[in-house]
């Protein structure tokens, strides 16, 4: 998780950082390309029009139709996207990840206390990662892992995962590991290359016996 994008100098570098209001990139005042920053407000991408840097602290983003960013850096808000969405990367702190379909982040996608939502026919070119989030796609392509320390993982339709699917120990503060356990979920329809491997206890609803044989177990009191 790279908390480090947080910091309050970077959020200083940006070409924009209001307080208390929405951004609307696309605007006359907000123009295409550029970097934004909020505290205490939203940022909203018109449809088809793409933004560089994004940061926010205590707001919300909107990406419409088509349209997309380079990173988008959130602490305390949602990053809500429409059909057709491109971004480079995202890292979010309490906040939830949602679109439409068709979303594609060439990069990783990490949540700290955030669900993550991947609609029909979306790409993340590299790991989907969450620590108290649960993590859902739908005929989704992931280049590489997926890694989450207590939330659910759910995989349906035709996603496919090329790497592993990893449920974490707990090593920081970050993330406290719960009493309850995470749920599991994939149907027989979902490929995974990688191996399936719980450090800590898991519930399974793996529906392929090809899958179920792919599930290393290596945890402490492990039967």
């Amino acid at each position: 998780m790279k908390k480090s994008l947080f910091a309050p100098t970077a959020l200083l570098l940006t070409t924009s950082l209001l307080s208390g209001c929405v951004i609307h990139v696309g605007d006359a005042s907000a123009l295409e390309g550029s970097d934004f920053s909020s505290i205490l407000g939203n940022i909203d991408i018109a449809e088809g029009r793409h933004a560089g840097d994004i940061s926010s602290v205590n707001g919300n983003v909107e990406i419409s139709d088509h349209g997309g960013a380079d990173d988008v850096s959130i602490v305390n808000g949602n990053l809500e996207m429409a059909s057709h969405v491109t971004v480079r990367n995202i890292d979010i702190v309490n906040g939830d990840v949602s679109a439409s379909s068709h979303l594609s982040v060439l990069k990783d996608l990490e949540t700290v206390n955030g669900n993550i939502t991947l609609p029909t026919q979306s790409h993340i070119g590299g790991s989907v990662e969450s620590v108290n989030g649960d993590i859902t796609a739908v005929d989704t392509k992931i280049e590489k892992h997926i890694k989450t320390l207590n939330g659910d993982i759910t995989l349906t339709g035709s996603s496919h995962v090329a790497g592993d699917i990893v449920y974490k120990e707990s090593e920081s503060s970050w993330g406290n590991k719960s009493d309850n356990k995470p749920t599991l979920t994939i149907k027989a329809s979902v490929t995974v290359d990688g191996n399936i491997i719980l450090k800590r206890p898991v519930n399974i609803d793996i529906e392929s016996e090809t899958l179920k044989q792919k599930v290393i177990v290596s945890y402490k009191g492990a039967q």
